[in-house]
């Protein structure tokens, strides 16, 4: 069956990934590039500064706000995306690997909107700022990688599902 299949091999490459990122660098290498695009870009933006430091912070004129986000955590997100992106039957290899590249970019783009937003959502507090605080929160550090995976995949996946299957396979 197709799906036992996906999730056994969704489950060990979570597992292998998982201890690999563990035993790397790699989160901290992910951390310094986001860091490093987003100060240039939330200056140019919203015109705060990216301190460097423990932990990094955002400055405008006398305003400060510490950068408070856990991006091990954040950076760890991409590791159930490439699971489930590896794990998908039915691609090619290289479109495996062309898709696993899309994921993560399109993860580190969400990443980046989340950090050069941060000051603007800590520093102007409101329903408004805490609103969209929240949902930015959950969506980058829990629903990413499910979502751009289910997107890039949906098309090899929809026979899994009844409800999106073409209505003559239905049928049958």
């Amino acid at each position: 069956m197709r799906k036992a299949r996906f999730l056994a091999s969704f489950f060990f490459l979570f597992a292998v990934l998982l201890v690999l990122w563990t035993q790397s660098q790699a989160s901290e290498w992910y951390t310094r590039l986001l860091l490093a695009v987003c100060g240039p870009l939330g200056t140019m933006l919203h015109g705060w500064i990216l301190e460097a430091g423990t932990p990094p912070v955002w400055v405008h004129g006398a305003a400060r706000v510490d950068l408070a986000i856990q991006f091990d955590a954040l950076a760890v997100g991409l590791v159930p995306l490439v699971a489930l992106l590896g794990a998908t039957p039915g691609i090619p290899w290289r479109r495996h690997l062309f898709l696993i590249a899309i994921g993560i970019a399109i993860c580190f783009v969400f990443h980046a909107f989340v950090v050069v937003l941060f000051p603007l959502l800590v520093y102007y507090k409101n329903a408004f700022t805490d609103v969209v605080g929240t949902f930015l929160g959950l969506t980058s550090f829990v629903g990413a990688p499910v979502i751009i995976w289910f997107v890039l995949v949906f098309p090899t996946i929809r026979e899994w599902l009844p409800t999106f299957r073409p209505r003559a396979a239905r049928a049958g």
